[in-house]
């Protein structure tokens, strides 16, 4: 039986983007599992699997639990890749994404057949051969849908404001985090201090959002309404990455009452 559609309480564009809020985060994730699966199924049609980018991070804790509970979805037609990684931390540390997208993703979605490209962030030693070999994935096999988040800096991936460039001449490339961002990591208890947030990590970078026929966003909770507001009423500018949505082919970004509180 197909869930129920979640009607948003508010809903509006800015620019390209289209925005839609919801009463609560678990209503916004929801909401964003349900037409995922939706572009799912029509990617589906495709004489190929559907190539898809997925974010870690709690933010995005209701959304890929929803797609978990979708009985409508095709694994076996989706290869999935992930946006960004620690720079030298292992696979099974707390705090990796891979970590993260095994628990609450790939790891329910394996033996469906899902097909799983991931970045190797415990290859410290040739970071640059990492990246290149990873950016080679994403020109072969570009990404048909990315599933997102965006930061409390406004971040989108790990392309803090210090690092981010719309115009990037590469698809993947190895970043330092700046403050704010290591705070956010703390703040969501994925370390226990800002000591110990690795400095630097693996992205990939905004151009690959840009040129993605679709991008989803999944943004709630109080600590990101700064961020939403700079997204959608400040100016495109590598100062708030998440703008560069603005701009996007389609894009849509999805809010609970806490983090629209500024532009609702």
């Amino acid at each position: 039986m197909q869930e129920s559609e979640i009607e948003p309480i508010a809903a509006f564009d800015v620019d390209r983007l289209r925005v839609q809020v919801y009463e609560t985060r678990a209503h916004a994730g929801r909401a964003a599992a349900q037409e995922t699966t939706r572009e799912l199924a029509r990617l589906a049609q495709l004489d190929r699997p559907a190539r898809v980018v997925f974010a870690a991070a709690p933010s995005q804790d209701e959304f890929l639990a929803g797609l978990v509970a979708s009985p409508q979805i095709d694994w076996s037609r989706v290869v999935a890749f992930h946006m960004d990684e620690y720079l030298g931390l292992s696979p099974d540390h707390r705090a990796s994404f891979r970590r993260y997208l095994n628990e609450h993703l790939f790891h329910h979605k394996r033996t469906q057949g899902l097909t799983v490209a991931l970045i190797p962030g415990e290859r410290a030693e040739r970071p640059l051969e990492v990246c290149l070999h990873y950016e080679s994935l994403l020109l072969n096999t570009p990404p048909d849908l990315i599933c997102a988040g965006i930061g409390e800096n406004g971040h989108l991936a790990f392309n803090d404001p210090p690092v981010a460039d719309f115009l990037d001449p590469v698809l993947m490339k190895v970043v330092r985090l700046d403050a704010s961002c290591r705070q956010q990591q703390v703040n969501d208890g994925c370390f226990p201090t800002l000591l110990d947030v690795p400095t630097h990590a693996y992205t990939i970078t905004v151009p690959v959002f840009m040129k993605a026929p679709v991008v989803s966003v999944v943004a709630p909770g109080p600590r990101k309404a700064s961020a939403v507001l700079a997204t959608l009423r400040g100016p495109i500018s590598e100062a708030c990455p998440a703008s560069a949505l603005r701009g996007c082919r389609d894009a849509r970004l999805y809010l609970d009452r806490d983090s629209a509180r500024l532009v609702v």
